[in-house]
């Protein structure tokens, strides 16, 4: 067994065996495909964030656009779908993950491939990856998790070194391009009509804002996922601010249950099922957030943002940051629910200090990251795919 090997890693490179093997033989009989784009993901089962706004656009262009989803590791894939994937996988000249995808990681990409990471995050704040290396929720000793990425975005020059600590790869090949999903948030317009229409489906009264409650998860990945609602006392809440607010709940992805109360009072909404987190953001009036990196993509509103970290000092020991966490803190920062509900109260605009968090973590981003992205990482390989691999 090879030094740098575990025995977690070599089991981890034998359940994709089948798929490495079947994208194996497709790479030596078939080639490339000029002007095909393949998006995949474990994650969900349809293309949102950063995914949709690039296929979008490469649909526009007029290139081949193909999907291989599925809503979470935890759904398993026919052999007839596994057997697409493989053709797929080798046959598409760009390949685009925005999160976690383990049956890529153990395949050698096929020459003239680009397998493009675009993290369905901006900015830099929970470690992650190979900089969790040793760890809980760590790579395991020989992981090919991320490493085989020939490209990856970020949202400014500062976090790129972040991402290629986190991905196990060089940092000339992590490109700040800005994200693409952010590119909406710089059409006033846009903006305008989409919070109208938002708030409009939501039934928000034109007397209420919307104060949008969305913390990240709890615990070790996806399968372990989970957030303690008992930290929030929600009637007192309701009585406090429903004067002024309606309450909305979006649980991170992986969190699968809200309070019952999110189903029976007229003053709150469960929005577990709002897949547009951007538009959901242009609805909203003040964010309640922890150690999401929906602070990255809401600070481009300039609008307020409470911190709520009851956990701080677990969080950090259990998980931990990129910066100190006070780096992160535009807003009032809440340690239980007494101080939550004087932190809403509270809550303005921000200042100098919300324009050095934009500059530092989202500076790339300008509403022209999908064009760079696809200009300058997708446009190029397009064109390829009349060789076919002999090795």
């Amino acid at each position: 067994m090879p030094r740098n090997w575990s025995v977690k890693s070599i089991l981890q490179t034998l359940r994709q065996t089948p798929y490495i093997i079947g994208y194996r033989l497709v790479s030596w009989t078939r080639p490339l495909v000029p002007g095909r784009v393949l998006f995949l993901s474990d994650s969900r089962d349809t293309l949102v964030g950063n995914q949709k706004a690039l296929a979008t656009a490469l649909t526009a262009r007029g290139y081949e656009v193909r999907t291989v989803l599925k809503d979470g590791l935890r759904a398993r894939r026919t052999l007839g779908q596994g057997a697409q994937l493989c053709a797929l996988m080798a046959t598409s000249p760009v390949i685009v993950v925005d999160d976690f995808f383990p049956t890529i990681y153990p395949i050698k990409i096929r020459k003239g491939t680009q397998l493009l990471q675009v993290w369905h995050a901006s900015g830099a704040f929970k470690t992650m990856g190979f900089s969790r290396a040793g760890k809980p929720g760590g790579p395991i000793k020989g992981s090919k998790t991320h490493r085989n990425y020939t490209a990856a975005i970020v949202s400014s020059e500062q976090v790129r070194a972040n991402y290629a600590d986190a991905f196990g790869i060089d940092a000339a090949k992590v490109h700040a391009t800005g994200i693409p999903r952010t590119d909406i948030f710089f059409d006033n317009d846009l903006v305008r009509d989409t919070a109208a229409r938002v708030r409009a489906e939501l039934d928000i009264p034109k007397d209420k804002k919307l104060l949008l409650f969305a913390p990240t998860f709890r615990g070790v990945g996806q399968l372990k996922a989970h957030y303690d609602d008992s930290l929030v006392d929600w009637e007192d809440f309701i009585t406090r601010h429903g004067d002024e607010f309606v309450i909305g709940y979006k649980p991170h992805p992986f969190v699968k249950t809200l309070p019952e109360i999110f189903h029976t009072h007229a003053q709150l909404r469960d929005l577990s099922a709002y897949d547009n987190t951007n538009e959901l953001l242009m609805a909203t009036d003040l964010l309640v957030t922890d150690y999401s990196s929906i602070i990255f993509d809401f600070a481009l509103l300039r609008r307020p943002t409470v911190f709520f970290c009851p956990d701080l000092e677990e969080y950090v020991a259990a998980r931990d940051f990129y910066y100190p966490y006070d780096r992160y803190t535009f807003g009032p920062l809440a340690r239980d629910h007494a101080s939550l509900m004087e932190a809403v109260t509270a809550a303005d605009g921000g200042d100098m200090t919300l324009d050095d968090f934009v500059e530092f973590f989202v500076g790339a981003c300008d509403g022209r990251s999908t064009a760079r992205v696809i200009d300058q990482l997708i446009a190029p390989f397009l064109g390829t795919g009349t060789g076919v691999d002999q090795a």
